[in-house]
């Protein structure tokens, strides 16, 4: 007999052995440590991105209770990509009303050494042991 699995109340048949597990009474426990861990990416992220005009923190945030981490574009995208992009007629950063830029080659250059483009993975490998251990502690595993 082949193995079968249902979620989300788990249930695991091999042969003649059948176990059922129900893990709803864990739901807030899971939903919270998904928003814990939404708010600490959030959070972690802030202390690598630019910080021109702070106007990126401010409207960066959280969806979907915590599953979703959102830096707004066209400005996130382009400051995440960190490269410069320019007029393509003109070459300046500085666009004509109207015109599409393009992107060049040349990296961003921010005035904080900690700041830095593609934040998110310097977050995470900076404070992805904690945000798991985090996550364990809430969800109930650690």
């Amino acid at each position: 007999m082949s193995e079968m699995q249902h979620f989300p109340k788990f249930s695991y048949v091999s042969g003649n052995f059948r176990c059922e597990l129900n893990l709803d009474r864990f739901s807030k426990q899971f939903a919270d440590a998904q928003q814990w861990l939404g708010n600490r990416v959030l959070e972690d992220c802030k202390a690598y991105m630019p910080l021109l005009t702070g106007s990126l923190q401010q409207r960066s945030h959280t969806e979907s209770d915590g599953k979703k981490v959102v830096f707004p574009g066209p400005y996130g995208r382009f400051q995440y990509g960190g490269k410069v992009m320019v007029d393509p007629v003109t070459g300046s950063p500085w666009a004509r009303k109207g015109v599409k830029k393009v992107l060049t080659d040349r990296p961003l250059q921010y005035s904080n050494p900690q700041v830095t483009d593609h934040w998110f993975d310097t977050a995470k490998a900076r404070h992805g042991e904690y945000w798991i251990s985090g996550v364990k502690k809430i969800a109930g595993g650690g």
